[in-house]
């Protein structure tokens, strides 16, 4: 097994935070939002490295780790008083999964079935994972009594 803190671990993460940052700006998210929907992206990319890193599943890693960023969006969304969305959106942006998107299109282009099935189902399990983590959060935190306002 190798070392879990490498030059590639940290290169990883900054990329995750920087993207997004990026993604942040473009979907118009308020400066003094910024640094909270970095770090949930930070975190999201973290709980996914880790899980992936010591043998789960891609469908649970996203899992994990879109139910880490919207329990994250949630906490701030109540500390920062502004929708959840505002730091889940940005932050979930890290495991997308993009390559495996490109490269399922790319091989039903080259009449490739077999490695376009790999990629489709790779594709979809972390699809599932992502809408499953936050779908499950986000139903626990309804359930939650709602606080009274005076």
């Amino acid at each position: 097994m190798s070392a879990f803190f490498t030059v590639n671990f940290f290169v990883q993460h900054l990329t995750a935070l920087l993207g997004t940052l990026g993604f942040a700006v473009l979907f118009k998210v308020r400066a003094r939002h910024l640094p909270y929907a970095g770090v949930c992206g930070l975190l999201t990319w973290f709980v996914y490295y880790t899980v992936t890193f010591f043998g789960g599943t891609l469908f649970l890693a996203a899992f994990a780790a879109s139910a880490v960023a919207t329990v994250f969006a949630e906490c701030c969304a109540r500390v920062r008083r502004a929708p959840a969305l505002v730091f889940l959106v940005p932050g979930t942006i890290p495991i997308v999964p993009g390559s495996d998107l490109y490269y399922t299109m790319r091989y039903l282009l080259f009449g490739d079935f077999d490695v376009f099935a790999n990629y489709l189902m790779r594709a979809l399990l972390v699809g599932i994972g992502i809408g499953g983590g936050i779908v499950a959060v986000s139903v626990a935190v309804s359930l939650l009594p709602k606080k009274e306002q005076k």
